[in-house]
């Protein structure tokens, strides 16, 4: 496996946040999340989530629903506040490729099937929302799903930063641009990955001012023996 991240804020402060959580099973924890909210609030706030979705993932190792669900009422108990965090939470088991996801209103993440978008690999698989946000209402529960990921397939976890980035002209980034991206590298290590997708971002963004966080990790299923 090969694996690369980073953020950047929007401010000197981040509502968003990504996350890896080694699970006592062998599974990796793979979180990202964005707090609905900017400044010194929306990063407590992150602080929190971020505490407490590590908490109960190392509690929950087999089960992402279980994890949020929990998530979310502490949340709700120890947070005064209006805010809520969406977060897509998987659980990577490293050996078998198996995916265990459950997505909490966050965008979808993309796996690239063998490398590609079209073309010599399948169209992209986006894993969508399964439930609300964290930090709304009180009783709710998520759906997990689960799929393998292959050797050659690129996963895509990102903050809405990045597909909602603007230009001069007000227009957005979107996911189409982040997926082509993505498969338009012919060397896929995640950092490749990483640095198409920024540097399309960027080009496209030109002068006009960052009005979000962006948050982006490339995950990528190595063909060799070493994966």
């Amino acid at each position: 496996w090969d694996i690369a991240a980073g953020l950047v804020p929007a401010r000197q402060t981040s509502g968003d946040f990504y996350d890896f959580v080694p699970l006592e099973n062998g599974g990796l924890g793979v979180i990202v999340a964005d707090v609905a909210d900017k400044g010194t609030g929306a990063a407590l706030y992150m602080a929190l989530s971020r505490t407490l979705i590590r908490t109960f993932a190392l509690q929950f190792p087999d089960a992402p629903e279980r994890a949020l669900q929990a998530a979310n009422e502490r949340i709700l108990t120890d947070a005064v506040s209006d805010q809520f965090v969406t977060v897509f939470y998987g659980i990577l088991r490293p050996d078998s490729g198996q995916f265990i996801y459950a997505n909490a209103g966050h965008n979808p993440v993309y796996v690239l099937r063998n490398g590609g978008n079209g073309g010599n690999g399948s169209d992209p698989l986006a894993l969508i929302k399964t439930g609300v946000p964290l930090g709304m209402f009180e009783g709710l529960a998520w759906q997990q799903a689960a799929i393998t990921i292959e050797p050659g397939d690129t996963l895509l976890l990102y903050s809405d930063g990045v597909s909602e980035a603007q230009n001069a002209a007000q227009d957005e980034f979107g996911e189409d641009q982040l997926v082509a991206a993505a498969g338009s590298v012919s060397d896929r290590t995640a950092a490749h990955v990483h640095t198409a997708i920024m540097d399309a971002v960027t080009t496209f963004t030109g002068d006009a001012p960052q009005f979000d966080d962006i948050t982006l990790v490339v995950a990528v299923r190595q063909e060799t023996p070493s994966e």
